[in-house]
């Protein structure tokens, strides 16, 4: 052995330690030992490996710091060390290894900055350290490396300027410094190398123009800078480079895309989104023969679409959304066959869909929604959506999406839809589409979302929709169906929303709808229903909010609401305009989470139950219309949530003092004979028998009398003083129901300038006053080119104040415009008191009319759910450092709202897309409190659901007032997120009986595949030990019993745990 040269372990399965005797062998020239799960440290004696020319240790689990002693042997040439979780820094005696040309130690732990030793290594030609922690600038002797090729330093924490060194590399072919924080201009003298190839510097803070940064590289294949804060023109001699692929999105890039730019022949990907380019699309686009991908969504580019883009054949991925196109979608758009994803929503299209979108034999996502779209839906829009076709695109987040809704579209639903297999979701809301829905759509079996509401449908609901075994959410509201409520929709057990509002529906509710049991949304209100309501329903215990006011039906609610059942997590009950008889049942004061109930207008008698007042979440109260007899529970006027509160065309009696909630003045009251306090004016009786008025009662009634001339006199004083705000609410309100007001829902005379000078109030002292016209003026009165992200609350805008910070303003939905402006302040003031390091700061807010904004502070990286499912090149990034940084910072954030505040903040939506990332990854959970913001507001509580459906817990949905347990369900889901990189819902676990994460998980780990479940990102033995303990606290958090889940105080120290872990 003492004569051995070379050994060669490879590809095995050794563990354990090195054993130290290996340097021993002082003949040694190579050892390879890459790809096993040897662990521990390198040994710290190569003081003897003189003759040692390659070192191969990559793929393993060796930790500790690079021995100091690697500069003994002089001979070495090669030191390749990825993979590994190697900490400390990089020893500055490596620089004695003069005759190094390979140093690769990518994929590890280590910190620092790099030694000044590093330019000894006159003879490197490959310097790869990526996806480590160093720190510190590029040492300005690393100038001396001028045989380097490669040089990558990506995904560290690196920072300051470029040295100008850097130009004496002139062999230089790829430079990979993305993901760091390098600030300061690009230099050009990094053109000094003829021969560089690749430069990517996507992801730092690099500012200033491209003026002539480039101009030089004449051998520039590949140029990445995207997500930086460059700006200026894009400078036309890019066009001169033989580039394949552009990334410059993410940046503040303004003006026309250069005509030049079009004529770039080679260029295979074209990445501009999210800039403020404006102009239109150059006819001269078709010389782009060899394009593949062009993004260019959240732009201000208008126009025409030019019919040359015919002449992209290779084109796979068009992403124009968010921007101000208009006219006719080009039928030679459809030429390009070899399209997989068409994003053209949220612009100005018009026209017809073009019936040669047929000839896509490979679409596997189309997005055409909120356009001005006419006419029909294509017969074959979506024929090619089949399994087998859906392509391996990183770019969409949700493969199979087709997405039509909010047009102007006619006609009827074709019945070939049902041949678009690989479809998940169908949006199709919205729009003017009538005749049958087809019974075709059955045939779509992964289909999680149907959304057909908002049209003019008619017709039967089809029964085979029973067959829909994956369907989580079905909307057919606001159409002019008819006949019964097919029984097969009882089979759809993964049903988590059903919502059939407003149409003409009859007959009986179907028994089998109990057997729902996953149902948290039930809305089948104002249709023509009758009968009793099914005692099956007593099975669907979780339910959150159930819908049915404004139909026929009828009976005693009592078998239902009794004491064998409890309803835990019931929120909304709404039973008004019925034909319901008998007692309302005591019952009903159990369901302790209650706070919406509707029972009005019906046939209800007897007295109104006294435990109606322990329903302390109680905030609209409805009783009206009925024949209820006797006392009115004192202790109403306790109840400290009630904002609305009506028990007239009664025959009630009693007496309500004006203390507490009933000096409220949303307390309705009126036409109720016999009750004193507050809101009544009629003669009070003390008891039953009707004794004469006593002289409090006298004095009441003078009381209220006097009260109720001064309102009127105050009313008739402020009415001309309001005259000009109501005339702005009704403009407002008036262009809401223009859809292409909708980017301009603030624009207003000039005749009405006091609204533009309302403040904005601000938590924070803010550098600047903020007036409502600075953030008109700051989001280019909230253009749609400043969309950030769209989501179930409201629309966000990013914007530039006046004194150069950005901010993101939050445009709260049309819902929270309801709510009366002094629960929203009060709201509002809550919100800001909350301040953590790992919540989204709310720094201010600002009510007008209907309109509510709120501002926040911006945060660089977007969403974790960006990163996770739609960036580009982006699942590289989340290592699993990050990835258990970002775990443990929402779980403190979340808990913090959970606990660390009084009163206790329940965030209500938790998933992916509200954890913001700043600059380093720290995350921040966002939109916490607006879920109760908006659902408060509304008469009859909304029945959609915010987010994926893959993020609801079992016993309720995400849109209504929840629970903390179920805040710590949907926050387990994020975590399997993390671990598996999948998404919520999908057609990844179309093997599954039903489609969503957890259950496929659940269903991996107890076949024991669990590693097998792991993003391949992750899956380095090293890192396994940490991802088996989070995937414990994960399977914790989605337990399907609420009460056996942790806290998030509990959650945080198991986190805690898992960090110390080796």
């Amino acid at each position: 052995m003492s004569s051995l040269t070379r050994l060669w372990l490879d590809d095995n399965l050794f563990s354990g330690a090195l054993p130290a005797e290996l340097w021993n062998l002082v003949k040694l020239v190579e050892f390879s030992a890459r790809n096993n799960r040897f662990s521990g440290s390198i040994p710290d004696n190569m003081e003897r490996m003189k003759a040692l020319v390659s070192l191969d240790l990559s793929g393993n689990s060796l930790s500790g710091h690079i021995p100091n002693s690697i500069g003994a042997a002089t001979e070495l040439g090669f030191l390749v060390l990825p993979k590994n979780v190697l900490t400390g820094p990089l020893p500055r005696e490596i620089g004695n290894c003069s005759k190094l040309q390979v140093l690769e130690a990518s994929f590890n732990s280590l910190a620092g900055p790099l030694p000044d030793e590093l330019g000894n290594l006159s003879s490197l030609t490959s310097l790869s350290l990526e996806k480590n922690h160093m720190s510190g600038s590029i040492p300005s002797t690393f100038g001396l490396l001028t045989e380097l090729d490669t040089l990558n330093l990506g995904y560290n924490q690196m920072s300051g300027e470029l040295p100008p060194q850097l130009g004496n590399i002139t062999g230089l072919r790829e430079l990979y410094l993305g993901s760091n924080e390098f600030d300061g201009r690009i230099p050009s003298h990094l053109c000094n190398s003829k021969k560089l190839t690749t430069i990517s510097l996507n992801q730092n803070n690099f500012s200033g123009t491209l003026h002539a940064t480039f101009k030089d590289c004449i051998s520039l294949t590949t140029l990445e800078i995207e997500g930086n804060r460059l700006y200026g023109s894009i400078p036309d001699y890019l066009s001169e480079l033989p580039l394949l692929s552009l990334m410059i999105g993410e940046n503040q890039f303004s003006g026309d895309i250069p005509e030049s730019l079009w004529n770039i022949s080679t260029l295979l990907s074209f990445h501009a989104a999210n800039n403020a380019l404006t102009g239109s699309l150059s006819m001269s686009i078709g010389q782009m023969r060899a394009l593949e991908n062009l993004h260019l969504e959240g732009n201000r580019l208008d126009g025409l679409l030019p019919p040359e883009i015919v002449l992209l054949s290779n084109l796979t991925i068009l992403s124009l959304h968010g921007n101000e196109f208009y006219g006719p979608i080009p039928a030679e758009l459809f030429n390009c066959t070899r399209l997989t994803t068409v994003d053209l929503g949220n612009n100005n299209f018009s026209g017809s869909i073009p019936v040669e979108i047929s000839k896509l034999e490979v679409l596997s996502s189309l997005v055409l929604s909120r356009n001005y779209l006419t006419g029909s839906m294509p017969e074959r829009i979506c024929h090619s959506f089949v399994d087998n076709t859906i392509s391996d695109s990183i770019f969409m987040q949700h493969l199979g999406v087709l997405d039509i809704s909010n047009n102007l579209l006619s006609g009827s639903i074709p019945e070939q839809i049902g041949d678009c297999s690989g479809v998940v979701e169908l949006h199709l809301s919205n729009n003017q589409l009538t005749g049958n829905i087809p019974s075709s759509i059955s045939k779509i079996s992964g289909l999680v979302k149907l959304d057909l509401s908002e049209n003019l449908l008619s017709g039967s609901i089809p029964y085979q929709f029973g067959e829909l075994s994956r369907l989580q959410g079905l909307s057919l509201g606001f159409n002019q169906l008819v006949g019964g409520i097919p029984a097969e929709l009882g089979n759809i057990k993964s049903l988590v929303l059903l919502n059939l509002t407003s149409n003409e529906l009859g007959g009986p509710i179907p028994d089998s709808l109990g057997r729902l049991t996953g149902l948290t949304m039930l809305d089948l209100s104002n249709n023509k229903l009758e009968g009793e309501l099914p005692l099956s329903f007593q099975n669907i215990t979780s339910i959150v909010g159930i819908h049915l006011w404004s139909n026929q039906l009828s009976g005693s609610i009592s078998n239902m609401f009794s004491e064998s059942v409890i309803w835990r997590e019931m929120q909304s009950l709404d039973l008004g305009r019925n034909l319901f008889s008998g007692p309302l049942p005591s019952v009903l004061g159990n369901i302790s989470g209650l706070s919406y109930l509707d029972l009005h207008s019906n046939g209800f008698e007897g007295p109104i139950p006294s435990s109606l007042t322990k329903l302390s979440q109680l905030t609209y109260l409805d009783l009206s219309s009925n024949h209820l007899t006797g006392l009115v529970p004192s202790h109403f006027c306790d109840l400290q949530e009630i904002v609305y509160f009506n028990v007239s065309k009664n025959e009630l009696v009693g007496e309500l003092s004006g203390a507490g909630s009933c000096g409220n003045q949303s307390v309705n009251l009126h036409g109720i004979a016999g009750l004193c306090g507050n809101k009544a004016y009629a003669k009070c009786i003390q008891d039953f028998q009707g004794s004469s008025l006593s002289k409090a009662a006298i004095f009441g009634i003078t009381m209220g009398t006097i009260m109720a001339f001064s309102c009127l006199l105050f009313v008739l004083i402020k009415w001309k003083m309001l005259k000009e705000d109501t005339l702005l609410s009704r403009m407002i309100e008036t262009s809401k129901l223009n859809k292409s007001l909708d980017s301009a829902s603030f624009a207003v005379s000039s005749r009405f300038k006091e609204p533009l000078s309302i403040n904005v109030a601000m938590f924070a002292q803010p550098l600047v006053r903020l007036t409502l016209s600075d953030l008109l003026m700051a989001t280019d009165n909230f253009s749609k080119a400043n969309i950030i992200g769209d989501g179930g609350f409201g629309t966000v805008y990013k914007a530039t104040l006046p004194d150069g910070r950005n901010v993101a303003i939050k445009k709260l939905g049309y819902g929270s415009s309801q709510q009366g402006n002094r629960e929203f302040l009060a709201e509002m003031e809550t919100l800001g008191k909350l301040h953590h390091k790992n919540l989204v700061p709310l720094l201010g807010y600002c009510s007008f009319g209907e309109e509510k904004l709120l501002v926040y502070e911006y945060m660089e990286n977007g969403s974790l759910d960006f990163w996770l499912h739609n960036k580009s090149g982006s699942m590289d990034t989340l290592d699993w450092p990050k990835r258990m940084k970002i775990a443990m910072g929402a779980a403190r954030g979340l808990a913090f709202l959970h606990h660390g505040f009084i009163p206790h903040v329940i965030h209500r939506d938790m998933k992916s897309s509200n954890i913001l990332l700043d600059s380093e990854f720290e995350p921040k959970v966002a939109d916490f409190g607006l879920a109760r913001l908006v659902s408060a507001s509304d008469s009859h509580v909304s029945t959609h659901i915010a987010g994926t459906f893959g993020y609801i817990p079992p016993e309720y949905g995400q849109s209504w007032r929840a629970t903390r347990r179920g805040d710590v369900f949907s926050f387990g889901v994020v975590l399997m997120e993390l671990i598996t990189g999948k998404e919520p819902t999908g057609l990844d676990y179309k093997e599954l009986e039903v489609a969503n994460l957890v259950d496929w998980v659940k269903h991996m780990v107890s076949l024991g595949q669990t590693e097998d479940l792991f993003d391949p990102i992750i899956s380095r033995p090293a890192w396994t030990p940490q991802v088996l303990q989070v995937l414990n606290v994960a399977l914790a958090c989605t337990s399907e019993d609420p009460f056996k889940r942790p806290t998030m105080l509990q959650v945080v120290n198991h986190l805690k745990d898992i960090e110390c872990l080796s």
